[in-house]
């Protein structure tokens, strides 16, 4: 068929085409009449022939009859065919295009773990023909273009002319002999090394802009198809992805066939996060460090958490934990009690596992601790002897009696006692200390249910001092007789956390039958460890859920603003929400912790000081920090990273040390961010529920560049805490690493093509549909009615019937 057209192409005088081209026939035709009309002649004419030659031909056989009328109805038709005044256009046609691209984003330098033996070596022997190593995505998708002398591009272009694209951020043509061509199956073995050449560098994936470039390119022309080499994954968006650009290549009829590279399987990586610790520690005091692990590919597997020293590189605990679901974070705790005093960086890592991808981001940063041993000195005094004194009392002695290892002092003052309790107790003070140096010896005093009218104003002075410069704790445990009610006016008024002119303490011949369990509250469970009663903070709650009922406690409906709640009552409710049992309140260096309630000691009740001890010992550490801190820095900012990508976002932690100078407010700390060489800016750190000291906030999208942080609020009377962090110019490629299967298939099946895997890629060639030839030029239309030819097949037509109507005597 071929060649009768070429025949017929070189009689009209048509110029033969190039290689690689062809011609396309187009007919163009002028009826005298509507098309409707013409075709009822045309009907009439053939009716009316055979009419006439049936009528007047009847001696003649019906055979030579039907060639008769066949005679003039071609000889009709080709009158028809001159009053119609045909012409033939003969246009130069071109092979169609397809576009092939090849994502070389860094991503493609990712080496993945494919599950299934058959699937590992299908691959092995891609890499094999193409002579190719790693198993990169890169690499993978590489020796489906060029393995076995590039067959795959061969068998493509046996049908079309190929283009082929690289992409990351934008789609660029592959150059060739250093100019951008169309190729043809002879040029194929000219492409290969270019394509051996790409790197897997590009610092973002945008697919969907990609192919929109294409097509822009191929405006005139649209490809029949385009073949698409990458993982998917658009790093810088959801506007970016493949499938936001189907509806424009389904718009122009271009199929695009999608080779998935890389594997859908979660990547196999482990992050460990956000370490959080106490910046002060006692030797023999259990020390949580809080930290985020984020676990993908590893669902269920066993992890081991290390905590090293950083200088010496020394293991000093070993857990292992399950890993989390796929790409969800974990909250978790790894507590270690220090052995000896000393300043110690510590570091929370979880030991690699084999196929990780990164295992730079397994490491925390250093967290710095000073860890004490210097005797707590602890001044416990009350009214009379009661039940809590008592069991206090005798805690405290066995506390400050332990050999070796002690790290408590205690004094005690009862005002109600004989005065040869003084001799006969070695612990116990004739009366309480009125002097400031005598006072101001102490790190905690726990005030007990003592008569204001035997302490002078001074002596409460001194004490809300204490507390205020010093940075000591005070213990206010609230009783039957005078506290907290009777210390309404004077300067312990301040230094509680509940307003006293709203307190009701229950008479003494009040009837109380109805125990309680305390509840705890967020800042109860995270703000310190006081509560922390066993290993894990889940088993802390439960064992604070078993503790024996209280009965007696002060109701005090308001609490101030800046007071913590760690306690509170399981359903009495006061104006600020149900009322506290145990509460906090900083004022100045130090803090005050009240005690709504004299009936800790029921907690012993089956356990002994199991619970009851940790308690107090906990609280007493937990107030002692206060002064300890205020020897060191008194705040200290720092980034969750020293180095970033651009356009990462920018975590920063402003943790106080000296809690005097902590804001109120819980968005009262200002960082002031300047680029080097560039604009000055704020951001505001808030309050962290869990963690009252520290501040955090972050800084988005920052641009590549060197940043110093600077605290401008609140104000420091020495040098602010600040820091430094560098923003590079790379790109966020590894944040996302699966194969985005499920984008891929719906931009195939949108634009009706297909989705192959790396495993089947081969078949593609085979499946691309012939596509429509591309015009290259038109030439001037030829007359074919007119021709002589025509003339003389007409003529002897005529000719012929007549010559039969005369032998058949009908003329």
């Amino acid at each position: 068929m071929y060649s009768l057209k070429r025949a017929a192409e070189w009689y009209l005088g048509v110029p033969p085409v190039e290689a690689g081209q062809g011609t396309q026939w187009n007919f163009a035709w002028r009826w005298p009449l509507p098309p409707w009309l013409m075709l009822i002649v045309a009907a009439a004419a053939v009716l009316f022939v055979l009419w006439v030659y049936f009528r007047d031909a009847r001696a003649v056989r019906l055979r030579t009859r039907l060639v008769l009328a066949g005679l003039r109805l071609a000889a009709i038709a080709l009158v028809l065919f001159f009053l119609a005044e045909l012409k033939l256009s003969v246009d130069r046609t071109g092979l169609p295009t397809i576009v092939v691209l090849i994502d070389d984003s860094e991503s493609m330098k990712l080496a993945d773990q494919y599950s299934g033996a058959a699937a590992q070596e299908r691959l092995r022997e891609l890499l094999a023909e193409a002579r190719l190593k790693d198993a990169t995505r890169l690499n993978l998708a590489k020796a489906v273009l060029v393995g076995d002398g590039g067959d795959f591009l061969k068998r493509l272009a046996r049908r079309h002319k190929l283009r082929v694209y690289h992409f990351s951020e934008t789609a660029s043509p592959l150059i060739v002999d250093g100019r951008e061509v169309f190729l043809e199956p002879a040029d194929i073995e000219r492409l290969l090394p270019a394509l051996r050449k790409l790197e897997p560098t590009g610092p973002q994936t945008r697919p969907g802009p990609a192919v929109r470039k294409v097509l822009d390119d191929l405006r005139g022309a649209p490809p029949s198809a385009i073949v698409i080499l990458t993982d998917g994954v658009a790093s810088t968006g959801e506007a970016d992805r493949l499938s936001e650009a189907a509806a424009a290549a389904y718009s122009k009829l271009v199929p695009i066939f999608a080779v998935g590279t890389g594997s859908d399987e979660p990547a196999r990586d482990l992050h460990l996060y956000g370490v959080l610790s106490e910046r002060i520690a006692f030797v023999g005091d259990p020390l949580t460090f809080y930290y985020n692990l984020r676990s993908s590919g590893f669902a269920g597997r066993s992890l081991n958490i290390l905590l090293k020293e950083e200088r010496s590189g020394e293991i000093l605990k070993r857990e292992t934990i399950p890993a989390g679901p796929n790409g969800q974070t974990q909250k978790l705790e790894l507590e270690y009690t220090p052995p000896e005093k000393g300043e110690f960086d510590y570091v929370v890592e979880v030991e690699p596992l084999p196929g990780e991808t990164d295992a730079e981001n397994n490491v925390s940063r250093p967290q710095h601790v000073v860890v004490r041993q210097e005797p707590i000195r602890v001044l416990l005094a009350d009214n009379v002897p009661r039940y809590e004194f008592r069991y206090l009392k005798h805690l405290l002695e066995r506390e400050a009696l332990r050999e070796g290892d002690s790290t408590l002092e205690l004094d005690i003052v009862l005002q109600d006692a004989d005065l040869e309790y003084a001799a006969e107790d070695r612990t116990a003070l004739e009366h309480f200390p009125v002097k400031r140096d005598d006072l101001f010896r102490y790190d905690v005093i726990i005030f007990g249910d003592l008569d204001p009218d035997f302490l002078t104003g001074s002596v409460l002075e001194l004490l809300r001092d204490f507390v205020r410069d010093r940075g000591g704790g005070l213990i206010m445990v609230a009783g039957p007789l005078h506290n907290p009610h009777s210390y309404r006016g004077t300067p312990l008024e301040v230094m509680l956390p509940v307003e006293l002119s709203t307190v009701r303490t229950p008479p003494p011949d009040e009837p109380i039958e109805i125990g309680f369990r305390p509840e705890l509250t967020l800042e109860g469970r995270k703000e310190s460890s006081i509560f922390r009663f066993e290993r894990s903070e889940e088993a802390s709650v439960q064992a604070w859920d078993r503790l024996p009922e209280l009965y007696w406690f002060v109701e005090a409906p308001e609490v101030k603003r800046g007071a913590f709640v760690f306690a509170q009552h399981p359903q009495k409710r006061g104006a600020d929400g149900k009322l506290p049992i145990i509460s906090m309140q900083r004022y100045g260096a130090g803090k005050v912790l009240f005690h709504s309630t004299d009936e800790l000691w029921r907690w012993r009740f089956r356990r002994g000081d199991l619970y009851y001890g940790r308690y107090w010992i906990q609280a007493i550490r937990y107030l002692t920090r206060s002064r300890l801190l205020g020897r060191d820095k008194g705040a200290t900012l720092a980034a969750d990273k020293e180095f970033y990508q651009r356009g990462d976002t920018v975590r920063l932690r402003l943790r106080f040390l000296d809690e005097r100078l902590i804001p109120v407010e819980k968005d009262g700390v200002t960082v002031m961010i300047e680029r080097r060489g560039g604009a000055q800016q704020t951001v505001a750190l808030s309050q962290l529920p869990h963690a009252p000291a520290v501040f955090e906030g972050q800084l988005s999208r920052a641009g590549e560049g060197s940043y110093h942080a600077l605290v401008v609020k609140p104000a420091f009377s020495e040098a602010p805490p600040s820091e430094d962090f560098l923003v590079e110019s790379k790109s966020r490629e590894l944040l996302e690493t699966s194969l985005d299967r499920a984008d891929l298939v719906r931009t195939a099946q949108t634009t009706h093509g297909r989705f192959y895997t790396i495993g089947d890629a081969m078949r593609l060639p085979d499946d691309i549909p012939p596509g429509q030839p591309v015009p290259l030029e038109s030439r001037d239309p030829i007359p074919l009615w007119n021709r002589w030819e025509l003339l003389l097949v007409f003529a002897g037509l005529l000719l012929a019937e007549w010559l039969l109507r005369k032998r058949c005597r009908l003329v």
